[in-house]
């Protein structure tokens, strides 16, 4: 098997958080009516979905969830502007991996689409925490199942690389969400905690990630995933 499903969790379990908590200067940000909008920009072979209000749906792939009101959904050009503050928000391969790590993380990208991503606060705020919802195409691996052998994947995918010493993760494990059975793997590192939540569907890994450092943030993933439909029809 090739190895370098999931690096998009790796990147994010050893630097989404700490550039989270970076304090962001005292600028107004301007926001997006809550509005129909795309979720981002990528890849043509793979439905963005919309995000109408705190709510992302995608009907090609049968789902939408709903964020709490207070979290922050950014429109497209959100990205651009926290750079034009000095904040990259992109995912890169951290500085931290060696550079054969690095190598393997930057191929990987190229197999990752990311559709959604929201803040429980601005970017810059301390303690605040990140969810993403990406797509990897696992076409390429037939022997991929469901999200279990995906979670197996990723797991043999850390063995082969150097990791830093302070990061840890765990077993694969299940959990039933609402109706939905979703297999997820927990990560730790010195820049806080991570849970990645997997859905194989269609040749494609969806992967429903969290960077937090309070277990009111996990709780409140649980609930948007529980409370979401995975059942959905196409109009």
């Amino acid at each position: 098997m090739k190895k370098f499903l999931s690096i998009l969790f790796v990147i994010a379990a050893v630097s989404a958080a700490a550039s989270a908590q970076v304090k962001p200067k005292p600028k107004p940000t301007p926001r997006k009516p809550a509005a129909a909008t795309p979720a981002a920009t990528s890849k043509p072979d793979i439905e963005r979905g919309i995000v109408t209000g705190r709510t992302y749906t995608n009907y090609a792939y049968g789902f939408e969830f709903e964020f709490p009101a207070t979290w922050l959904i950014p429109g497209d050009d959100f990205e651009e502007y926290m750079k034009k503050q000095g904040f990259d928000l992109s995912l890169k391969a951290p500085a931290s991996l060696t550079p054969s790590s690095q190598a393997k993380v930057n191929a990987a990208l190229k197999n990752v689409t990311v559709l959604l991503t929201a803040y429980r606060a601005m970017p810059g705020t301390a303690d605040n925490a990140i969810m993403r919802l990406s797509a990897e195409s696992i076409a390429a691996h037939p022997q991929i199942k469901d999200a279990v052998d995906y979670i197996d994947a990723v797991r043999s995918t850390y063995k082969t690389m150097t990791l830093p010493a302070e990061f840890t993760y765990s077993e694969t494990q299940a959990e039933q969400l609402g109706t939905t059975q979703f297999a997820f793997i927990d990560t730790t590192s010195k820049e806080g905690k991570k849970r990645m939540y997997a859905l194989v569907r269609k040749d494609l890994a969806f992967l429903f990630t969290l960077t937090y450092s309070g277990d009111e943030d996990l709780v409140t993933m649980r609930r948007v995933l529980e409370e979401g439909n995975f059942q959905l029809k196409t109009p």
